[in-house]
């Protein structure tokens, strides 16, 4: 999928709904709709690494390691998540269900790990070669 509006309408409209289902599971269950919320993040993560293309990228599928288009991209992304992993650790004593919220920054940290990973091998690849 290459279209900017369709990726974009897939994430905008992915990061609106899923929190939505995710409250209203944590109504009824907090440990649910947080396990949910975190769920529904990997999953729109590993779809969107592996469907969408930037200009000029083949359709045919990526390596396992690559995440996104450029390398600039993957290393936004892990920061992002890193960043993320680092809050949620930050936060777990506070949280009601400390180990589950100390499992989501752990999982959000290989996440991060993954697009740095990404970002690590579209550097060397991006890189001119010198003759």
């Amino acid at each position: 999928m290459r279209a900017p509006s369709a990726k974009a309408g897939i994430v905008v409209g992915a990061l609106l709904i899923l929190p939505m289902l995710g409250v209203v599971l944590a109504v009824m269950d907090l440990f649910a709709g947080y396990v949910w919320s975190l769920l529904a993040v990997i999953v729109l993560v590993v779809f969107t690494a592996r469907v969408f293309r930037g200009p000029g990228e083949s359709m045919a599928p990526r390596p396992w390691w690559r995440m996104t288009t450029t390398a600039l991209s993957s290393a936004v992304l892990s920061v992002l998540f890193a960043v993320q992993a680092v809050v949620g650790l930050f936060r777990a004593g506070t949280a009601p269900f400390p180990a589950a919220v100390v499992l989501g920054a752990l999982l959000t940290l290989a996440v991060a790990g993954a697009y740095a990973l990404s970002a690590t091998r579209l550097a060397r690849v991006e890189r001119p070669h010198k003759g």
